[in-house]
């Protein structure tokens, strides 16, 4: 019997837009991956720059806690990571478990994480102690919460670990809940995910310093990989390159040009290279059409150049053993834009639907990697 991660999506840096509440309250929803015997928690204060204290700590099967577990309370230290109590509970694969985490004093918190597909994983909060705040399920509107990074069982069963990485196409959950079910539905009990995408994130350069939110979107992924792969995993799926094209469009006083072509292609060919110096398999799709809001009929300024180096960049990846081309599936009849179904309405994230197609898209060759055909 071992602990074994049955829930895992890693907090982010905002220590440059820290959240400062004088109580908290917050429920997470989690679904886990695998079943066990035993449960327990793992908070982080990793970008903190002061402890953090949790005066109490629930797991419960209802999101109300009409009934629940007591896990004690826990002290976070600056920078560091810490499990809380274990307790005897009978998780099941699939199944939806709910996080109580209360601070009764003023803390202000760095490391965060959300979603906004509510099937797998949600959350709520409110600035009271005394409150269990409601979760809300409609996936337009943005979930969020603090500190809690995962779950982990006691098991004594052989399980498959698969990395999601990259931008908010996995931060929003979209795409990770079409992944979730697929593997569940096909191979139950034998997957965890591990989630370490960052809204904004890019393959080559870090975070714009010159506004907010840029300033949140993270290292770029070629800088963090050593976090992305701390822990040990089979696959890693990236979605990633998009925002190093469109980013620039969107945010023109951060003084950084949309790059070249060349320069993107030694990028991804680093990526390659470092997982196939670490033996994990590394999968990524082509990209999807890039526009900024508005209407997708006409282009504006910038935006032919970077379609163009897309279609470009696309056709070399197409010709790359990592690469799944799923681009044309997702891009709508004549126009270069996401399919309409596809999208969450800003012509760049997915919607629910657009998450389930890709990952349909994915999930064959995931399959075909993993031996689990």
């Amino acid at each position: 019997m071992e602990w074994q991660s049955a829930y895992y999506q890693a907090p982010h840096d905002f220590r440059a837009s820290p959240f400062t509440y004088p109580q908290l309250s917050q429920v997470i929803k989690i679904t886990p991956f695998i079943a066990g015997s035993r449960v327990r928690l793992c908070l982080t204060n990793r970008f903190g720059v002061q402890r953090l204290t949790f005066e109490r700590i629930a797991i419960s099967d209802t999101p109300t806690f009409t009934e629940s577990i007591e896990l004690g309370a826990l002290t976070v230290q600056p920078g560091q990571e810490a499990q809380t109590n274990e307790a005897s509970l009978t998780i099941v694969a699939g199944q939806p478990v709910y996080v109580l985490m209360v601070a009764q004093q003023e803390q202000t918190y760095c490391d965060y994480a959300c979603t906004y597909e509510a099937s797998w994983v949600s959350a709520g909060i409110t600035r009271r102690a005394d409150k269990v705040p409601r979760l809300n399920d409609r996936w337009q509107i943005r979930k969020s919460w603090f500190s809690f990074a995962g779950l982990e069982v006691l098991s004594d069963r052989a399980v498959t670990t698969v990395n999601l990485t990259g931008d908010s196409l996995v931060e929003t959950g979209m795409l990770a809940a079409g992944m979730f079910e697929l593997s569940q539905r096909d191979c139950p009990g034998q997957i965890t995910w591990r989630m370490t995408g960052i809204s904004g994130n890019r393959l080559v350069l870090d975070e714009p310093q010159n506004k907010l939110p840029e300033r949140t979107f993270g290292p770029a992924l070629l800088n963090r990989l050593a976090d992305v792969t701390t822990e040990p995993a089979s696959l890693t799926v990236a979605l990633i390159g998009g925002n190093d094209l469109l980013l620039p469009l969107a945010n023109p006083g951060g003084g950084q040009p949309v790059p070249e072509v060349a320069t993107l292609i030694k990028a991804y060919q680093r990526l390659a290279d470092y997982f196939a110096r670490e033996r994990q398999i590394l999968l990524l799709p082509t990209l999807a059409p890039l526009r900024l809001p508005g209407d997708p009929a006409a282009f504006k300024p910038g935006e032919k150049e970077v379609n163009q180096k897309r279609l470009i960049l696309n056709q070399w990846l197409r010709g790359q053993a990592w690469i799944i081309d799923t681009a044309d599936a997702m891009t709508a009849p004549e126009v270069a834009v996401l399919n309409p179904a596809d999208d969450f309405g800003d012509h760049l994230h997915l919607s629910p639907v657009g998450g389930r197609h890709l990952a349909r898209l994915l999930w064959p060759r995931i399959k075909d990697e993993l031996g689990l055909n």
